[in-house]
């Protein structure tokens, strides 16, 4: 039987929730009850599901929610995988050793590794540099989004999680379009435009060309790439690294997909309600095409 996580009694959540418990009214205190007991479950309910396992209504959960500073089940998600990964990044490395005893010592270290990989990504968020980068991906007219090669799978997969959450996000592949998105017209109304460019070792030849081309034409450039890269900086401050040695055969790039997902989710993060209503949106779109 698999261990569920250690949650601590004297969580933050959990010290929230019983401080309010004698002002909650009967279905309130049903809910934070069963909030309490499965704190360690809660990634795996929806209001609908909690609302039925605690036996009240889905407005009752969502005004409870709502009691307790949370605009609805994500954001509760939200705010307890962040206080587990801060109670994580507080232990020491070697305190990992009991996650993965029993492993065979190559998987045992590689995973370590990685998951040391993930937790510096910390000090790339808190370069001034990051708001700077979220900022400009919210506000630009079109973003473009493009890598190379083995690294090209990662990028298409942001670039249609990024258009999620914003419009007008192009993956650019130069290869199939010869940058003919980048051409413009006399009189054409001016766009900003940005372009993110995802590289690793062994570094594309056309990489740096494109991020000169970029700089040339005006468009802002974020670079996300690993922890050897140095030429980009030639080009933008805005460079961002994902850490790819971990002892594994191949290099990972597990650090470097949680370094975008990191992004998108603070691209949504600038204006939660606008998102919101494309998210709801989306599944409209999609209800003709019966594709799910």
């Amino acid at each position: 039987m698999t261990d569920r996580p250690n949650i601590s009694v004297d969580s933050r959540f959990a010290a929230n929730l019983k401080a309010c418990l004698p002002d909650l009214t009967k279905s309130e205190a049903r809910i934070a009850r069963f909030l309490l007991l499965n704190e360690a479950d809660l990634a795996l309910e929806t209001g609908a599901s909690l609302a039925a396992k605690a036996g009240v209504s889905e407005i009752t959960v969502s005004r409870f929610l709502r009691r307790i500073g949370y605009k609805g089940m994500a954001a509760l998600k939200g705010d307890l995988k962040t206080a587990r990964l801060a109670d994580r990044m507080g232990e020491a490395p070697g305190d990992m050793a009991g996650d993965v005893a029993g492993l065979p010592d190559d998987i045992a270290a590689a995973i370590t590794r990685e998951a040391e990989a993930i937790l510096s990504l910390t000090a790339q968020l808190k370069r001034p540099e990051w708001r700077r980068a979220i900022d400009l991906i919210w506000d630009r007219d079109v973003v473009y989004v493009t890598g190379f090669q083995t690294i090209r799978g990662l990028a298409e997969d942001f670039a249609r999680r990024l258009a999620i959450t914003r419009n007008s996000v192009r993956f650019l592949s130069p290869h199939d379009s010869g940058l003919s998105e980048w051409v413009t017209h006399q009189g054409q109304r001016p766009r900003s435009r940005l372009l993110i460019l995802i590289d690793v070792v062994p570094y594309a030849r056309e990489a740096a060309p494109i991020a000169a081309l970029c700089r040339k034409l005006g468009f802002e450039l974020i670079v996300i790439t690993d922890e050897f890269n140095s030429w980009a900086y030639e080009q933008t401050p805005l460079v961002f690294h994902g850490a790819t040695k971990v002892g594994t055969f191949l290099e990972s790039t597990g650090p470097m997909a949680t370094l975008l997902n990191l992004i998108v989710h603070a691209v949504a993060g600038k204006d939660p309600d606008r998102t919101r209503e494309r998210i709801d949106a989306w599944p409209r779109l999609l209800k003709d095409l019966n594709l799910y």
